[in-house]
């Protein structure tokens, strides 16, 4: 294997430039991970497009294999943090979501607690009208017999 150059970018000559670590270079080819031989940069590993290897008047993929990590570690972080933040938004909504549920149920109780009270006192009005009609009924009855039994009582003497 041949010296490589030092770069510290990634280089694409489509014009967009790789986050993180590379998987294919701008050519389709697959990227794969070679070790600088360089005094410069002696040992220090890198990615590289295969025909970048092979075709060096052509900028295929390169890329400083710390650099890409730490960007991948970055972007991880960055997305770690966007993602904590919509948690907590989704926390937020959940709570005022329980709350209003939890409104509603109270007045769905009150309403209900309503509404028995006055089913249970049309229920006990119409209870005590039935039992008083009865009453009336049983007094009406007594007096019919105390009455029946005084007349007989009287004709009997």
């Amino acid at each position: 294997m041949s010296p490589f150059s030092s770069s510290n970018s990634s280089h694409l000559t489509s014009g967009t430039t790789h986050r993180g670590v590379p998987s294919r270079c701008w050519c389709g080819n697959e990227i794969t991970m070679f070790t600088s031989k360089t005094d410069e940069n002696p040992y220090r590993r890198f990615y590289r497009c295969v025909q970048g290897v092979k075709d060096k008047k052509e900028k295929h993929m390169f890329r400083w294999v710390d650099d890409a990590l730490l960007e991948e570690i970055r972007m991880i972080e960055n997305k770690h943090k966007q993602l904590l933040e919509d948690v907590n938004v989704l926390r937020k909504m959940v709570v005022d979501n329980v709350e209003v549920q939890n409104k509603l149920m109270q007045e769905m109780k009150q309403q209900m607690n309503k509404e028995m009270n006055e089913i249970i006192q049309q229920e006990l009005t119409d209870t005590k009208e039935s039992l008083e009609k009865s009453n009336m009924k049983t007094v009406c009855i007594l007096v019919v017999v105390a009455a029946s039994i005084l007349w007989l009582c009287g004709n009997v003497v």
